[in-house]
């Protein structure tokens, strides 16, 4: 909501849509707000966890930008309980309890400390003594992702000294320049555990933003935000990853050149040599999502063109779609994570319950953090959440949802080559013939990391 507005786009359609989603978010997040302070990832949890709560105070900060009902009152007592719960030495510790057990911002306290600095300064409460022991420490670090943490904490706390020209003649010195992108390369575990695509998004957005708002180096700002645009993927996200999305969109507020300028230009598609749809562009649309599909692509070689006649800097994205029958898919074996979704029995009758047994393994060290498990429920079947619970208080499942069609089991870190066994029973409905569903399991933070397993036929009889 912020981006389009900044950028003069948004219409009264799509503001009164952001502004009911917008209100829906928020008092949602003010349900995770602690008895003792503080906020904590679980409903109902206590005390606080205060890296998410310095989260909760950059987003409901930037929330009020736009929406004026967020209650100042909620994000003061969540900045005094953060200074209630800060270290002597002006250090907050990396929680290990962070998501599920998992999480701890990657590397020790001087990480969570910077994080929460930033936090704290982005809501207008800048910590003297944080940025005191940022200072101290940040000559003895060597990770960048880390650096440009501190970064983001000195700049937004205004200390401009040397300090912070120090860190940001650093991380210039380590983008790489690929003619007019520029961005960072991870080398270790990012702020939630992200690796491949997603680390780098953050790196780079972390980077853009520390430049942004320290008025520093611009040409890496506008080289960050083309390398961003490139990155975006298939479902409108970047790195399949919501700190990713959120540091690349914090990244287009803060940069100009996010921010297509003066446009006129007429635009055409062609495949194989027709065209596929031709569009005009203007100051009016330049925003607009202009999409052609195509259903005709040819088996071997296929040519498509962009034909670009007029001004202005418009952005495009690529994106094929393909199916492939589950027994003709060639899945990877023993990857860096397997699933196998095995039931007792797939014929029963009418108020039968039929067991399923979800194992899950790690299989190498690429798998870091929390795990998702998403499987496919079958149509009229109704799931046993006694067991969920059950699983849930035995500690082989954080949490569970239920999505109509999908269970989401969110498990804790995995032991390398230690298979997490969850059970749980279906009762049949109604007499039907009905697959399960697919299921796959995939790093909470890096999706490229997943394993798939085919759906299950069940025949049910009166």
């Amino acid at each position: 909501m912020n981006y389009m507005i900044e950028t003069e786009t948004v219409t009264p359609e799509i503001e009164m849509k952001a502004m009911e989603y917008i209100n829906v978010g928020y008092q949602r997040i003010l349900t995770f707000e602690c008895a003792s302070g503080g906020f904590n990832w679980w409903e109902g949890d206590d005390p606080g966890n205060a890296i998410l709560s310095g989260l909760v105070i950059q987003a409901l900060t930037d929330t009020r930008e736009v929406y004026g009902s967020v209650d100042q009152a909620v994000i003061d007592r969540t900045a005094e309980w953060l200074v209630s719960v800060q270290q002597s030495d002006g250090s907050w510790t990396e929680e290990t309890h962070l998501h599920a057990g998992n999480e701890n911002l990657g590397a020790g306290s001087l990480r969570a400390t910077c994080y929460i600095a930033w936090s704290l300064a982005h809501g207008g409460f800048a910590n003297t003594q944080a940025s005191t022991y940022i200072k101290g420490k940040i000559g003895a670090e060597s990770d960048f992702y880390t650096k440009a943490m501190c970064a983001n904490a000195l700049a937004a706390a205004g200390d401009n000294g040397p300090a912070l020209q120090g860190l940001l003649s650093d991380i210039d010195g380590e983008k790489i320049v690929e003619g007019d992108m520029i961005h960072w390369a991870a080398q270790g575990s990012t702020l939630v555990n992200s690796g491949g695509n997603a680390a780098d998004v953050e790196l780079t957005g972390l980077a853009a933003l520390a430049f942004i708002e320290s008025g520093a180096y611009p040409a890496n700002v506008t080289g960050a935000v083309n390398w961003l645009i490139t990155t975006k993927d298939p479902q409108g996200n970047w790195g399949y990853n919501t700190q990713a999305t959120v540091l690349a969109l914090k990244t287009f507020i803060g940069a100009a050149t996010a921010n297509p300028g003066p446009t006129a230009a007429a635009v055409s598609v062609y495949l194989n040599g027709e065209v596929l749809g031709t569009m005009d562009f203007n100051d009016f649309n330049k925003d607009v999502v202009w999409q052609v599909e195509s259903y005709a692509l040819t088996t071997g070689e296929n040519t498509l063109e962009l034909s670009y006649e007029g001004y202005g800097n418009l952005s495009y994205q690529i994106v094929a779609k393909h199916h492939i029958p589950w027994d003709e898919a060639d899945l990877p074996q023993d990857g860096p994570i397997t699933i196998d979704v095995a039931y007792d029995k797939t014929t029963l009758q009418v108020d039968d319950q039929v067991t399923a047994t979800v194992t899950v393994t790690a299989n190498s060290d690429l798998v870091q953090g929390m795990v998702l498990v998403d499987l496919g429920l079958p149509p009229g079947f109704e799931l046993m959440t006694d067991d969920l619970v059950a699983a849930k208080q035995e500690k082989l499942i954080s949490e569970f949802e239920l999505t109509g069609k999908q269970l989401l089991l969110y498990l804790d870190s995995l032991v390398i080559d230690e298979p997490r066994v969850i059970t749980y029973r279906l009762t049949a409905l109604y007499p039907l013939k009905a697959q399960s569903g697919g299921s796959e399991a995939y790093a909470y933070y890096n999706a490229e990391v997943k394993d798939e397993e085919e759906p299950t036929e069940f025949e049910v009889t009166d």
